[in-house]
């Protein structure tokens, strides 16, 4: 599934379940060296592939239906939603498009729709199209430990199904089982050489996933690109790799290469913005994103304003970034954002002003911002009516105000939120649950100058995944003395290049943390 979107969907809804899309669509595996794959093919090449079958009647909606599983495959998601809609109106019973649809889905109340509707149509369908609309359901309640049960299961039913391997892969991606889910991966390749999102899921997952391995991304991006020429979104994924490697010129350069090969490609656009940032070409990163913006459908431009709001903090200007971030809330509306993700978009864009807040000093702000944040959280959550989904967002506004308390050094009251988020997940199936409870109480420790204990939670926090918290980290890290393993974390951090309000934020500071 994706993050409602890529890396991205907790940006865009502003739920905390993280990673809904691409995990089915984006692989995680690789061999350990480039002949590996190979070899792994040549065994397999006897076998037969058995796909999950698709049960539709209708000619037209299977055909829509498959132009949009690539497209998703690789990583266009609003596009292949177009085609998941039109495979709809086609054949309205059609399970496996209204799956697929959640899948692409822009919003959290979307994607729980999607699965409703997709319930309703299970009469008739094959047990693996069943058992996947019961796995993204894992995703409402959070039990992700369920999720991978039934994604072994459909493995296991379905052994020779590449498909199946994309979506145990997927979930185990979702608890950091990066091992397993490049295990899971090389098993779809192996079966089908040219899986898009196989090739594209490998080179992400060494791009993002711990431990990273930068060689083999490049190499799997660029099998991605000789399997696919004429896909822009094979040059896209070089760019990511090549500001991994910090190479931020060759990012330019293989993201020119994309909007060459697809002029309409705005993400592109957008990532160039990202690099000009970094680079300080404040100007040229602005002009970058208001392409994007231009070339982007109404689903994703409000999304793209805020990471421009973002060019403030590069130049260094952070009250200008919170100003343009607050604004943008009355923006949203107006730029053409669906009515079901106007909010959503809107807890993206308070969010990131409240990161930045608190960063920078202005508390008072910070928690205005907060309480105006967690309002439409909240309304989404009545918006979407279940009482999971109102729990898991009701703790996610318990992060944000514990957050506040511990920058005002409030330790009490930051325990109290802890302890509410660590109740509203006590019967949850996922082992990832207590990452935000040890954040607000790392925080907490660590502006009370008690480095140790500090230490001690946020190494349980997201600092995995998380820029912002691993520097909170190497802070503590330093301040415990541990001076080696502190100005290792600041170099992970600082030659990170991948923009979020948290990166922006710290990622010069950890520069010059690091020595570099």
């Amino acid at each position: 599934m994706k993050r409602f979107t890529s890396r991205l969907s907790a940006r865009r809804t502003g739920f905390a379940i993280g990673g809904l899309a691409l995990l089915f669509i984006i692989g995680c595996a690789q061999p350990a060296d480039d002949t590996a794959g190979t070899a792994d093919t040549a065994r397999t090449a006897s076998v037969k592939v058995e796909e999950i079958p698709i049960t539709t009647s209708s000619e037209a909606a299977r055909k829509l239906f498959d132009e949009g599983q690539h497209l998703l495959d690789v990583g266009r998601g609003v596009k292949a939603r177009e085609k998941f809609q039109a495979a709809i109106a086609e054949d309205p019973g059609f399970a496996r498009a209204h799956y697929n649809q959640s899948n692409s889905a822009l919003s959290f109340k979307e994607f729980q729709e999607c699965l409703d509707t997709a319930a309703e149509h299970l009469e008739g369908v094959s047990d693996g199209e069943r058992l996947m609309v019961e796995i993204n359901r894992t995703f409402l309640t959070n039990d992700t430990d369920q999720g991978v049960a039934l994604a072994t299961e459909l493995v296991e039913k379905y052994p020779n199904s590449p498909r199946a391997k994309l979506v145990l892969a997927g979930m185990m991606g979702v608890q950091n089982d990066n091992e397993g889910a490049r295990a899971s991966f090389e098993a779809a390749l192996a079966l089908e050489p040219k899986a898009p999102g196989a090739l594209f899921g490998l080179a992400n997952n060494y791009l993002f996933g711990e431990p990273k391995d930068f060689v083999k991304a490049e190499s799997w991006a660029r099998k991605m690109i000789d399997a696919y020429p004429d896909e822009a979104k094979g040059y896209e994924s070089l760019g990511d790799i090549k500001r991994a490697q910090n190479d931020l010129e060759g990012a330019l350069a293989a993201y020119s290469q994309a909007t060459e090969a697809d002029p309409n490609l705005e993400l592109a656009q957008h990532k160039k913005g990202h690099v000009n940032s970094f680079l300080g070409n404040i100007a040229d990163a602005r002009a970058s994103y208001d392409a994007a913006i231009d070339l982007a459908p109404p689903e994703s431009k409000a999304g793209y304003a805020v990471y421009r709001a973002f060019t403030h903090i590069h130049a260094g200007d952070v009250a200008a970034a919170v100003d343009e971030l607050e604004g943008l809330v009355d923006d949203v509306e107006a730029m053409g954002t669906p009515a079901d993700q106007v909010k959503g978009f809107q807890v993206f864009a308070l969010t990131s002003a409240a990161n930045a807040a608190l960063h920078a000093g202005f508390l008072d702000k910070a928690a205005a911002i907060v309480e105006q944040r967690n309002g439409l959280q909240m309304a989404i959550a009545e918006e979407v009516g279940t009482e999971d989904g109102k729990r898991l967002q009701e703790a996610n506004c318990h992060v944000w105000e514990g957050l506040v308390a511990a920058y005002q050094g409030n330790a009490d009251a930051a325990a109290e939120h802890a302890e509410k988020i660590s109740m509203l997940v006590e019967g949850d199936e996922n082992p990832r649950k207590m990452e935000p409870v040890h954040w607000v109480l790392g925080m907490s420790a660590l502006v009370a100058g008690d480095a140790a204990k500090a230490t001690e939670h946020l190494r349980q926090a997201n600092h995995a995944n998380n820029m912002y918290i691993r520097y909170q980290l190497a802070r503590a890290e330093a301040e415990a003395g541990n001076a080696e393993e502190a100005k290792k974390l600041f170099n992970e951090v600082a030659s990170f290049n991948f923009n979020s309000i948290g990166f922006a934020l710290v990622g010069r500071d950890a520069k010059e943390r690091a020595g570099g």
